[in-house]
Parts: C-alpha cells; sequence; structure tokens
C-alpha cells in the first residue's frame, strides 16, 4: 500500500471514530432524558468542591499596644529643654507643682497660676491648662464615672490616657501615672477652638513630667571661717576681696560686686551669679595660693549650697581667681 493511501485510511478511521464517539454521548444524553433527573458528573463534583470552601472563624484585627508616654518620672537634674512652637523653638524651664512633688517644663510664652486650689500651667488667659491631682483609694472612687472613654485618636495609644469629660467650653483630658510609688492624675483642660493648636503642646509637656521632693528654704549668706593667708598685707587684701566678692553674691548687692572686679566687662559677665531665681549659702572657703605656684593668679575654693526658686537644691564648689591691677590690689578675674 501506497504512503499516501495509508495516510488517508488512517484518516478515514479518525473520523469515524468521533462520529460513533458523538453519536454515543447523544444517545446517553437521551437515554438520560427519558429515564428522568441527569446524574451530576464525577468532573462537576470535583469542581463544586473546590468552589465551595469551608468557612473559617473571623479573627479580629490586634490591638494597638498602648504607647507608653511616661514610662518613669525622673528626679529633675537641674537641666531645662525646649519646644518647636508654629516652627519656632521656645525656651522652656521647669517649674514647679506648689504642693506636690512634681513639675514640668513650661514654655516661656506661658505662665504657672493657681485654678481651682491646684497648680495650673497655661495660656496667659488662664483658658488652657495643666493640673495635677494626688490619686487616693477615696479619690479614686469619688471620681468614678468622672470621665467616659475618650474618642481623640492622638490620647487612645497611650497607656496612660484614662478618659475625657466635658466642662462647659472646655474638653478635659485625663491621665493617670505613678511616680515613686504614689498614683496622680494629670488634667488637661483645653478650649474646643484651641484643641487642635495645644494638645500637641500640652501632650509633650506631660511627657516631661519629673519628680523633686520637696525641701525647706535654705537661709542665704556666709556661713565659713576665713582661712589663714599669713600676716603679708597683699596676702589680707586678697582674702578680703573674696570675701567681699562672696557677701556681696549673697546679698546680690550688684554694686558692690561690681566694685571687687578686674572690669566692667568681667562684671557684666558674671551677672548670671545674681540670678534672683538662685539663692546661695556659702559654707567654706579655702585658699589654693596667692599667688598659686607657677602662676601669676591668686586662688580661692568657695563650698556652696544653692537653692533654685522652684526648690531644687545643689551643693558644689567654685573657684575664684585674682590678679593685680594698675594699683598692685588683688582684684576678682574669674569665677568659674
Amino acid at each position: 500500500m501506497s504512503k499516501h493511501t495509508s495516510l488517508f485510511g488512517m484518516g478515514c478511521l479518525a473520523i469515524a471514530l468521533a462520529l460513533s464517539a458523538g453519536c454515543s454521548n447523544a444517545a446517553n444524553q437521551d437515554s438520560a432524558g427519558t429515564e428522568g433527573t441527569a446524574q451530576p458528573s464525577a468532573t462537576a463534583t470535583v469542581s463544586a468542591a473546590a468552589t465551595v470552601a469551608p468557612s473559617l472563624p473571623a479573627t479580629a484585627a490586634p490591638a494597638v499596644k498602648p504607647v507608653a508616654l511616661l514610662p518613669e518620672v525622673p528626679e529633675y537634674s537641674g537641666s531645662g529643654r525646649g519646644y518647636e512652637l508654629d516652627g519656632v523653638n521656645v525656651q522652656a524651664d521647669y517649674s514647679a507643682d506648689q504642693t506636690l512633688p512634681l513639675g514640668l517644663f513650661l514654655p516661656e510664652t506661658m505662665i504657672r497660676f493657681e485654678q481651682d486650689g491646684r497648680t495650673a500651667w497655661g495660656t496667659a488667659d488662664k483658658q488652657n491648662y495643666v493640673t495635677f491631682l494626688k490619686l487616693d483609694p477615696a479619690a479614686t472612687a469619688a471620681a468614678e464615672g468622672e470621665f467616659v472613654p475618650g474618642t481623640d485618636q492622638r490620647l487612645l495609644k497611650y497607656k496612660e490616657y484614662a478618659g475625657s469629660r466635658v466642662e462647659g467650653s472646655r474638653r478635659v483630658e485625663a491621665f493617670v501615672f505613678t511616680a515613686k510609688k504614689d498614683t496622680y492624675r494629670a488634667e488637661i483642660h483645653i478650649q474646643g477652638d484651641q484643641q487642635d493648636k495645644l494638645l500637641p503642646l500640652f501632650v509633650s509637656m506631660l511627657g516631661g513630667i519629673e519628680y523633686m521632693a520637696k525641701q525647706p528654704p535654705i537661709t542665704p549668706g556666709v556661713f565659713l571661717q576665713a582661712p589663714d593667708v599669713g600676716s603679708s598685707a597683699g596676702n589680707k587684701q586678697a582674702l578680703q576681696e573674696t570675701l567681699d566678692c562672696i557677701a556681696a553674691w549673697a546679698a546680690k548687692d550688684k554694686e558692690k560686686f561690681a566694685a571687687t572686679m578686674q572690669s566692667p566687662q568681667l562684671n557684666e559677665a558674671l551677672q548670671f551669679l545674681l540670678d534672683k531665681k538662685m539663692v546661695y549659702r556659702f559654707n567654706e572657703l579655702t585658699v589654693v595660693g596667692i599667688p598659686i605656684e607657677g602662676a601669676k593668679r591668686a586662688g580661692f575654693y568657695v563650698n556652696y549650697t544653692s537653692m533654685t526658686s522652684e526648690g531644687y537644691i545643689t551643693d558644689g564648689t567654685y573657684e575664684i581667681s585674682l590678679l593685680p591691677n594698675k594699683q598692685g590690689e588683688w582684684k576678682i578675674a574669674n569665677i568659674d
């Protein structure tokens, strides 16, 4: 048989098989139609099973982890800080609560005042401010229901956030925190139209709360015994000049302080020592040398205790250096 004949025969066979299969399928369909409802094919069953997946239990979205606004309340260390307000850096100084051992850093654009028997820090019109309240079991029980869950998304993330209440035209946002094992509540009182402008600043101020125990005020002045400098007139004059400087310093007497200085320029540079917010108690004076060996200057160490107007107490030592002027008298050349 030729090659062409073989291909022709195979083609006829394929056509015959196709026609036979078609007739067979048609016959099956006709048969199924005459017997009633058709049975689903295996292929259809697999397809349906793949389409209808078993339902899984719904899983709630994980809650946002609270952020600690005050991981701890540190001891005040004498430092300062600043804030950025409307793109401008504003200096802030530590300002203590007048009854509680707490304080915060108050921007120089704000004031401290008394509000409803508490220390308050806020705007000059006293309409927006922060206060603290120490909580005890009785106060906590009395405050139940005073605050409702807040809705401000800027505050909900904070672990210390305790809720909100309406107070006339103001909202009061509450935060509960612990300092030295005592529990306190900080409240932000803020006018509705100032919410967006001032709330971030007040929250930053709360984030900077620091602890400072109340101390009795110190008595300023000179409480020391003059060291022995020998019988030399020059040595005695150097000692007396130093004592005069210290006395004027403690008394904040600018005129007498200036009289002990080498120059008006030095006097101007050292005026910060006479800051009205700081009082000094001078406790001990020791002589370094008149003059110091290998130098032209004389020197004394003075130990002091100082206290700021906010109640912060420090102990320290200054070195007072002197140089002779044109008349040969020892005058203060530096305090460092």
